[in-house]
């Protein structure tokens, strides 16, 4: 996980680190997410003579997103929806990939393009930073992806580090949020801030309550 420093010590008692998820909370990336990778469920679907509505889909992939890879949600979205259940959809791992593919590409073409802040979102963390609260940015998103919209919003030497879901080695059977609070915990153990002096904002409610133990709260709002 690479990491980026501020000046001045942190682990000081007393000091408190703040975790925020970069998508969900600090921009509104989900939408974004959830139609890459239903676009690209649609097209692959197609592509194998199944007919799939977009706009069915997208609520349920939308709620899948949080948290999540695109690979993990693909996943989540072939175990819990009745349309991609039927042969040969449920077992065809090639199309699955295909599709995790085409919402990759798709979504880092959108990043590029610009993403939307959630409203308040950088006025907060910026005043967040101006009072000396460490904050450390956690994303689904991948670190290429990520870094060039912290930079251009001015945030990313205010961060304490930023971990992304391509920085932590994969664990298997264990979900890319757990792996990257990991990884987070460990980093700030070893800087010396227990989880009694450290906050969490994450995305959603589920997300939230997934990492709780990591900090001494956990909430999805500011």
């Amino acid at each position: 996980m690479t990491v980026r420093h501020r000046s001045g010590a942190i682990g000081a008692a007393g000091d408190r680190v703040t975790i925020v998820a970069f998508d969900g909370m600090l921009a509104d990336t989900i939408p974004l997410r959830a139609t890459a990778l239903s676009q690209a469920i649609v097209q692959a679907c197609a592509e194998v003579g199944v007919t799939v509505c977009v706009h069915d889909l997208l609520p349920v992939v939308h709620t899948l997103m949080p948290g999540r890879t695109f690979q993990e949600a693909m996943a989540a979205a072939v175990a819990q929806l009745p349309m991609l259940q039927q042969p040969p959809l449920r077992d065809d791992v090639t199309m699955h990939d295909l599709a995790v593919l085409r919402a990759q590409r798709a979504w880092s073409t959108m990043v590029a393009q610009g993403v939307p802040w959630q409203h308040g979102a950088l006025t907060r963390l910026h005043a967040m930073v101006a009072q000396g609260v460490r904050v450390v940015v956690r994303s689904d998103s991948q670190r290429h992806e990520v870094e060039p919209v912290l930079r251009q919003a001015d945030l990313i030497d205010g961060i304490r580090f930023l971990c992304c879901a391509d920085d932590p080695p994969r664990k298997a059977g264990v979900s890319m949020l757990q792996t990257s609070h990991e990884a987070i915990d460990a980093r700030l153990s070893r800087l010396g801030v227990p989880r009694a002096q450290r906050d969490l904002i994450e995305g959603s409610e589920a997300t939230a309550a997934q990492a709780a133990g990591f900090a001494a709260t956990s909430r999805a709002r500011w």
